[in-house]
């Protein structure tokens, strides 16, 4: 019989960097979580990320297939390089670098570089908050000016993925800079090092969460 003890045992000794991760994949959970509860039981001040991409597809029809293919090609380079081997992974017939340019590798933090060996750190005081700032700042101008409800969608989701996800794989890539938290799929894989059923669980709601937000609004329950 286990006790809390062991539970407790088990999250000893993370790095800081695992650390990051869980707090901050836990946190931009949250941001896409409560407006996608609120959303089920009453308007949120914002619409939900699948509200926005349902809307954005009746607009333009197109956007199904543009979600559908940006996960399939993630997912395959998330396969091709994987997250647990860190380091460069130089250019061979048939070898694990093949397809990803002569000396590209993982990061300690999952994202792909050119120079994973030479990675220099972001300063985490410095660009957290300067990131904060801009998503707050812009998503407010857009709430004031526009004043329209799907508007202030557009420009909060489309500004965390520009500061949160874009810019670090950018800096992580070509200039050899990585911000202090990992990857979802780095974090996820760290859970599951220490704890195998939560990461199993995360895993398969994320799934979940792709298929919803790719064929909305599967999967319907009503």
């Amino acid at each position: 019989m286990r006790t809390g003890w062991d539970f407790a045992a088990r999250f000893s000794g993370m790095s800081t960097t695992e650390k990051w991760g869980y707090g901050f994949w836990l946190f931009l959970g949250l941001v896409f979580g409560i407006p996608e509860t609120w959303a089920g039981v009453a308007n949120p001040p914002w619409p939900s990320l699948t509200d926005t991409i349902v809307h954005l597809e009746s607009l333009w029809t197109p956007t199904t297939i543009i979600v559908v293919a940006v996960i399939v090609i993630v997912a395959f380079y998330f396969v091709r390089v994987p997250v647990t081997q860190t380091g460069t992974m130089a250019y061979t017939a048939g070898g694990l670098g093949r397809g990803t340019g002569a000396g590209v590798g993982r990061t300690a933090g999952g994202r792909l570089s050119k120079t994973p060996a030479g990675i220099s750190p972001v300063a985490a005081l410095i660009y957290v908050p300067l990131a904060l700032a801009a998503i707050a700042i812009g998503s407010i101008i857009a709430a004031v000016v526009s004043g329209d409800y799907w508007v202030q969608g557009y420009v909060i989701y489309g500004l965390i993925a520009v500061f949160l996800v874009i810019i670090p794989s950018v800096l992580a890539y070509w200039f050899a800079r990585e911000v202090p938290w990992p990857t979802l799929l780095t974090t996820i894989v760290n859970l599951e090092r220490r704890w195998r059923p939560a990461a199993a669980v995360v895993l398969a709601g994320l799934v979940i969460l792709l298929f919803h937000l790719a064929l909305p609004p599967w999967p319907d329950m009503r």
